[in-house]
């Protein structure tokens, strides 16, 4: 009998997991609704001394909240310890459980749902039948009543709503965590337009669940002993959740948006009406498309999608996700924050179109510039540089221990980087990297995290139609663009650190690799260029001879003008080795003379392994022209470093590259732009001005040598001094 009764005992209690989520919270009763007593949260923006003083006086409120969302969430939990099948990861039961997630964190409101919007666009963190599930939060929840909404859209323009439009879809076409949207056509203008009405009650939901997750918060970070200040970082989202609450900010918010990258090739945003948007309502531009697919899904499961359709065209257009989110991060410092495919569209017309711009971060210039430097030190492998961009960035103290913190980013970034940086996953590297930051106790700034948001879900949506695909590997040309171009000292300054050493030499191999990555990026048209004007030409001749390719010109003139100096110097040893060549067999020669003639050189082992440098450069620059196919050359080509001795045989193979090169430049000069061929003549002047001023400082420095050595004989009485020569001479940069 007993033996029965212990059989039972889990059947019973699973079977009373597995009930309807209703039957075992519903019974806890509403969360009564104080949006308007709490509007001043939204507009006057959160805090939480303001969100305390408002629960205080609710404790009965907060307790009932407190107890629904540890029974639903525990049940989950629980049911998934205790069920033989998940245990056994039985897919039948594993989508049985992801459902059921689904339904619990729709229930438990908007904060819960953003919580799994979050984490539906990882691949590597959740299983493909729970991201099915998930992936329903973006933007298939269920709708709140039509009549609600009317209500909603007359009490904020204080009229019938027929007066505003002609027409006003029957059902929502979309509902999401804060609102829902529907179709609609302005009464005066015929537009067809996109309206967002927000959810009856949803400020009192979030507020509420903001108290209750940093309690949670507090508690773990207690327990857990994490370094991390979780209640912190739950203070930083809610503030930015109720930014999203107010429909005027997310309209100036998508207007600045517009401004700033609607230019960019392959990207579409949605236009603005800001005089029928108010705090609950939004009025935008209608936009026809269809929503980016996420591992987990394909093309039969998503409905907006047509049979057979290209799902290669996802990772084309995440190339597009990619160059946009760069540009926001990194060059303007306004940027998306909420990119979840419910938030991106592909277009008729095959571009990338972004909605929803409540959520939006900010990064000041001196961050930005922070992480173009971290990302060119990563991938470099200078991770003492690195650890000082981390200061930079304000994830480190300025007290941290050097020696102890750059052998683990050593350690982690190593090993991240074995496949090279094409194959270097964000998502392994952000896990990597967050153990490091805990052992070592690094801060998180808010930017960070929605940085690595934002970056993983793009990685996230590729990853559907190439699995191998590395987010990282797709934003370095970008990067290795904006260094070469940048006209800010900070950057220039970090551009001279990565390609000259402490003695003033100039690296070619991390030079030549710079270009070959930056024509790997599709150069953006100027925000003010004519929308008819022809797309920039992305090989590295033009983006040296562009208006933004001052700082680079100047570099390859100064090294170009160092080569002309070690190129007569190297010819001249070439003739008199000739010369020594013939007369050596001449009987009537002196031996005296061809010891002379042996003695005297000019050039050094540097010139001629300039000379080298430059001609690999001038091939990696011929190989990523117009002419000849820009983009061809692999990121990962072997740069041909020289080995052995400088021999003046290969400094003539180096000369003749040069002369080749020489003849490309003048051929590719015809296909250049009129400003580019002005910049392109110019340069042979200033080459020759350099290489002259060259020149004459090494004369210089030889007379006054000489000088000095013919007073010290004198004072010597005819002492044996050298005169100075020309080998061993360094003219100024």
């Amino acid at each position: 009998m007993a033996t029965a009764t212990t059989r039972k005992g889990p059947q019973v209690l699973r079977r009373w997991l597995r009930r309807p989520l209703s039957t075992s919270v519903a019974a806890l009763g509403p969360i009564p609704d104080y949006d308007e007593e709490i509007s001043d949260i939204v507009t006057g923006g959160y805090t939480h001394e303001k969100n305390v003083a408002y629960w205080r006086t609710r404790p009965v409120t907060v307790t009932t909240r407190l107890a629904e969302v540890g029974a639903s969430l525990g049940v989950w939990v629980a049911g998934g310890l205790l069920s033989s099948d998940a245990r056994k990861k039985d897919i039948r039961a594993v989508k049985a459980r992801a459902g059921r997630l689904n339904e619990i964190l729709t229930r438990l409101g908007p904060a819960y749902v953003k919580i799994g919007q979050a984490v539906s666009s990882r691949p590597d963190v959740l299983s493909p039948e729970m991201l099915t599930e998930l992936e329903k939060l973006q933007d298939r929840l269920p709708p709140f009543a039509t009549e609600e909404a009317l209500r909603v859209i007359e009490e904020e323009y204080g009229r019938p709503y027929q007066s505003v439009f002609r027409s006003i879809s029957a059902e929502p076409v979309a509902a999401a965590s804060l609102g829902q949207v529907y179709k609609g056509v302005l009464a005066d203008t015929n537009e067809t337009v996109a309206i967002k009405v927000q959810r009856p009650g949803v400020a009192t939901s979030i507020s509420l669940d903001v108290l209750v997750l940093r309690r949670l918060a507090k508690e773990v970070r207690r327990f857990g002993k994490l370094n991390t200040n979780l209640p912190l970082l739950i203070d930083e989202w809610a503030a930015s959740l109720f930014k999203e609450l107010d429909y005027r900010r997310e309209c100036r918010n998508g207007i600045k948006f517009k401004e700033l990258y609607s230019h960019l090739d392959g990207v579409y945003v949605p236009g603005m009406y800001p005089e029928l948007t108010t705090g609950k309502v939004l009025v935008m531009e209608w936009i026809d498309g269809v929503r980016l697919l996420t591992k987990g899904t394909n093309a039969d499961t998503n409905a907006d999608t047509p049979p057979g359709a290209d799902l290669s065209d996802e990772v084309r257009l995440v190339e597009v996700g990619v160059r946009c989110s760069l540009e926001q991060l990194l060059e303007y410092g306004f940027y998306h924050a909420d990119p979840h495919p419910g938030n991106l569209l592909r277009t008729k017309d095959g571009r990338l179109a972004y909605l929803d711009f409540g959520m939006m971060g900010e990064v000041d210039e001196r961050i930005r510039q922070g992480l173009i430097r971290a990302t060119l030190h990563l991938v470099n492998r200078e991770y003492q540089a690195l650890a000082e961009d981390f200061i930079t960035l304000g994830m480190l103290p300025e007290d941290s221990d050097r020696a102890q913190i750059v052998p683990a980013l050593t350690g982690v970034f190593a090993k991240a980087l074995e496949g090279g940086v094409n194959n270097l996953s964000f998502g392994d590297l952000s896990g990597n990297l967050g153990r490091t930051m805990y052992q070592y106790k690094f801060q998180l700034p808010s930017y960070y995290t929605l940085l690595v948001r934002s970056l993983s879900v793009l990685e996230g949506i590729a990853l559907v139609s190439q699995p191998d695909y590395k987010v990282l590997s797709a934003a370095y040309p970008w990067v290795a663009r904006r260094l070469l171009t940048d006209t800010t000292p900070e950057l220039q300054e970090t551009l001279m650190s990565l390609i000259y050493d402490k003695r003033g030499k100039l690296n070619f191999k991390r030079l030549e690799s710079l270009f070959t990555q930056a024509t790997r990026s599709t150069p953006q048209r100027d925000r003010d260029a004519p929308k008819d004007a022809p797309a920039p030409r992305g090989d590295a001749l033009a983006l040296i001879l562009s208006s933004k390719g001052t700082f680079v010109r100047n570099i390859v003139v100064n090294e170009l003008g160092r080569g002309a100096d070690a190129l007569w110097r190297v010819l001249f040893d070439g003739a008199i080795a000739e010369v020594v060549r013939t007369t050596t067999s001449s009987s009537t020669t002196s031996s005296s003379f061809i010891n002379e003639l042996t003695g005297l050189s000019l050039s050094t082992d540097d010139d001629r392994e300039h000379l080298e440098g430059l001609s690999r450069l001038a091939t990696a620059l011929r190989k990523t022209s117009s002419a000849e196919g820009y983009g061809t050359l692999g990121a990962d080509r072997a740069t041909g470093t020289p080995g052995g001795p400088h021999t003046i045989g290969s400094s003539c193979e180096s000369i003749e590259e040069l002369l080749n090169a020489f003849d490309w430049l003048v051929r590719e000069v015809q296909t250049l732009t009129p400003d580019e061929r002005a910049r392109a003549l110019q340069m042979p002047v200033d080459i020759g001005l350099n290489a002259s001023q060259r020149v004459g400082a090494r004369f210089l420095k030889w007379w006054f040598a000489l000088q000095d050595g013919a007073g010290e004989r004198k004072r010597d009485d005819g002492g044996n001094g050298e005169s100075g020569g020309w080998a061993n001479d360094e003219s100024p940069a």
